[in-house]
C-alpha cells in the first residue's frame, strides 16, 4: 500500500514542515537532514504531554515519506500568537501577558520524565565551539551557582509556539520539552526576544519589529515577575547567561555577535 501524500503545505519551520494530513490531521514532516533521535524524542515527548493537564496537540501516529520521519498530530486551527501580534499590534501587550500565564501554567507542571534542563544545558555549553575557553568557564562557573528545579520547561517558548483557537491558547512544538528551574526557561524565551532576527527584511521593518519585540518582551517579563513575587528580574538576568551561550549551539545566523557580546558584557569580560 503506497504512502498517502500530504495536502497542502500549512507551515514551515527550521527543522520540519507542516502539512494538512487527513480529516483534522496535520502530518509534521522533518527535514531529511534531521538526526532521526530527535523525531523519537518529539515522539516520546508527545506521550508524556498526554499525561499533563495542558492545553497541546495530540500525538497520533508516525510515517516516512521517502527519506523523512513525520509525525502525525491532531489538526488545531487558528493563527499563531506570533502572526496575530504582527498583524494586530494594538493586541501586543494583552498577548504578552497570555503569554506569561502560559508559561506559569507550563511551570506548575511536574517534569518528571524529561531530560534534566541543567545537565543538558552544561553539556551544550561545552560543545559550542564559538565559545573562546576563558568564557566557557566562566559561564560554566556560572551556572554552577543557579538552582536545579523539576518543574516542565518548554525551553523553546515564544509567540511564535503558541495556536490561538476559537477555543482557547494551544502550545506546539515540546521537542526541547525538559526539567528543571522555572527561570532557566523564562531566560530563554527572553534570550529569543533578545536576539532572533527576521530574515529579508529591510531596515524599516526590522525597526518596527524591535519596537514590537521590545514592548511584547518587557510586558511578558513584568507579567510573569507580577505572577511570582517572590523572584526578581536579577535572577532572570543570572540564567540568560548561560542560556544565551547554550544558544550559541544553534548557529542561527545573525545571532552569533550579539549573543557573545552579551555574554562577556555580563560576566564583565569586554
Amino acid at each position: 500500500m503506497s504512502t498517502p501524500i500530504p495536502g497542502p503545505l500549512i507551515a514551515r519551520g527550521r527543522t520540519a514542515e507542516v502539512y494538512a494530513w487527513q480529516d483534522k490531521q496535520v502530518l509534521k514532516l522533518f527535514h531529511a537532514w534531521c538526526p532521526p533521535h530527535w523525531v523519537e524524542q518529539e515522539v516520546n515527548v508527545g506521550r508524556v504531554m498526554a499525561t499533563k493537564t495542558l492545553p497541546t496537540p495530540k500525538l497520533i501516529d508516525t510515517l516516512k515519506i521517502a527519506d523523512r520521519q513525520g509525525i502525525i498530530y491532531e489538526r488545531v486551527d487558528g493563527p499563531s500568537m506570533l502572526k496575530l501580534s504582527n498583524t494586530r499590534m494594538w493586541l501586543v501587550v494583552r498577548l504578552a501577558r497570555q503569554l506569561a500565564e502560559l508559561h506559569t501554567q507550563i511551570h506548575d507542571q511536574d517534569g518528571s520524565g524529561f531530560p534534566s534542563l541543567h545537565s543538558s544545558l552544561r553539556s551544550t555549553i561545552r560543545q559550542v565551539e564559538s565559545l573562546p575557553p576563558d568564557l566557557k568557564t566562566a559561564v560554566l562557573q556560572q551556572l554552577d551557582k543557579l538552582p536545579d528545579g523539576n518543574a516542565l520547561c518548554h525551553f523553546d517558548f515564544h509567540p511564535g509556539q503558541v495556536l490561538l483557537t476559537t477555543g482557547s491558547p494551544v502550545i506546539i512544538d515540546w521537542m526541547t520539552a525538559c526539567h528543571g528551574h522555572p527561570l532557566a526557561d523564562v531566560a530563554r524565551t527572553s534570550i529569543i526576544f533578545m536576539v532572533a532576527q527576521m530574515p529579508g527584511a529591510n531596515w524599516a521593518m526590522r525597526a518596527m519589529v524591535d519596537l514590537w519585540r521590545g514592548l511584547f518582551h518587557r510586558t511578558y517579563i513584568d507579567r510573569y515577575l507580577a505572577l511570582h513575587p517572590g523572584i526578581s528580574g536579577d535572577e532572570i538576568t543570572a540564567w540568560r547567561i548561560p542560556v544565551a551561550a547554550g544558544r550559541l549551539k544553534e548557529g542561527i545566523p545573525g545571532e552569533q555577535e550579539a549573543l557573545l557580546k552579551f555574554i562577556r558584557s555580563h560576566l564583565h569580560m569586554d
